[in-house]
């Protein structure tokens, strides 16, 4: 079961229409946490992204909504500075792992099954939206693009979007290498990672990346990894995230 508000936004805009398919999650849901954020290496990797994130979220915010919320990571880090939280997911199995983890901790937050392209709440709901290690899986740019036309939809005029991208210009090469030659097909370059959004929606403020290839591995370089919000490493990063402001 997932938690539902006393002050429910949810609101479908979408009646009548036939959504985009959904990847499932089911049969990952149970070990997803233990495969990517345990040990000691995921634990430094995350905690990078995670500074990263949190170095782009406003200090305060009403409504948060974290798009493709997974087992609850970001929603539980946007908490820290909304008010409200919510969280949308395809996969009922990866919310109820959320949800557990919403509860056990201080009360506050809901999350709820939708998909990311058809998003269950009135247009202007929300100050803040996140959407973290989700839009890779897509190769196609419109695709993206569509996601982040529904997060501009529910966000509010003058609203945060932060929206996490795999980087093809990691450490210049590497990325590069995993697109074309690997399976990592949903990595993009910078220059097309900000033409996923729409210039008459958002204004994009901030591009910050987020682990630095290799760093994690060598104690000594550790802290080229604070650089990697500037210019130029922030274009060198595994990860790209961009800070957007609705028109």
């Amino acid at each position: 079961m997932t938690a539902q508000p006393n002050d429910d936004p949810r609101v479908s805009q979408h009646a009548g229409a036939t959504p985009p398919p959904v990847q499932g999650y089911s049969m990952l849901a149970d070990d997803y946490d233990q495969s990517r954020y345990v040990g000691e290496i995921n634990a430094l990797k995350e905690s990078f992204r995670r500074r990263a994130l949190t170095e782009l979220l406003p200090s305060r915010a009403g409504r948060a909504l974290d798009v493709a919320c997974g087992t609850g990571r970001g929603v539980l880090i946007l908490r820290d500075v909304a008010s409200a939280v919510f969280g949308v997911d395809g996969t009922r199995e990866m919310l109820q792992i959320a949800n557990r983890k919403l509860q056990a901790t201080k009360p506050g937050g809901c999350v709820c099954q939708a998909n990311a392209a058809l998003l269950p709440f009135v247009s202007g709901t929300f100050e803040l939206v996140s959407c973290l290690n989700f839009l890779h899986l897509f190769s196609d740019v419109e695709k993206k693009t569509t996601f982040l036309r529904e997060i501009a939809r529910v966000l509010k005029p003058g609203g945060v979007a932060v929206i996490e991208f795999d980087n093809a210009l990691q450490g210049l090469f590497v990325g590069a290498i995993r697109k074309y030659l690997g399976r990592d097909i949903g990595y993009d370059w910078p220059w097309v990672i900000r033409s996923c959004f729409p210039s008459e929606l958002f204004t994009i403020t901030t591009t910050h990346g987020s682990n630095l290839p290799a760093v994690w591995r060598i104690a000594a370089l550790r802290r080229m990894e604070a650089a990697a919000g500037r210019f130029p490493l922030n274009y060198l990063g595994n990860r790209i995230f961009i800070r957007a402001e609705r028109k």
